[in-house]
């Protein structure tokens, strides 16, 4: 019976490597992509004024790990993603991006422990 190696992940050099031109850029890519699926989707189903409104937004975060996230700017952005008591709920980010329930909250009894 062969034994399977143990790989233990090293933390040194990780915020280095977050830095790197090059997962920057593959992080602005993404958000990118998804930008454009919402200003599609806020085209469609809103108006172009708020598709205008939505960008991408990148920001490195106090623990050194850089991000790249969609944003949308508009006063009824809120309203417009989770709905309101005016406003039917659309998802425009969220469907944009692909997220669902379950990809959000997977089940806690799927998680090792």
């Amino acid at each position: 019976m062969s034994r399977r190696p143990r790989i233990v992940f090293d933390e040194r050099g990780l915020t280095e490597i977050m830095r790197h031109p090059k997962v920057r850029a593959a992080l602005k890519a993404k958000a990118e992509e998804i930008a454009q699926r919402a200003k599609a989707i806020a085209s469609t189903e809103i108006d172009d004024g708020f598709a205008n409104e939505i960008r991408v937004s990148e920001e490195i975060r106090p623990s050194g790990r850089p991000t790249a996230k969609v944003v949308a700017d508009r006063s009824d952005a809120a309203a417009q993603e989770w709905g309101s008591t005016n406003t039917a709920r659309r998802r425009v980010l969220g469907r944009a991006a692909g997220v669902t329930p379950q990809t959000v909250l997977p089940h806690r009894g799927d998680v090792p422990q």
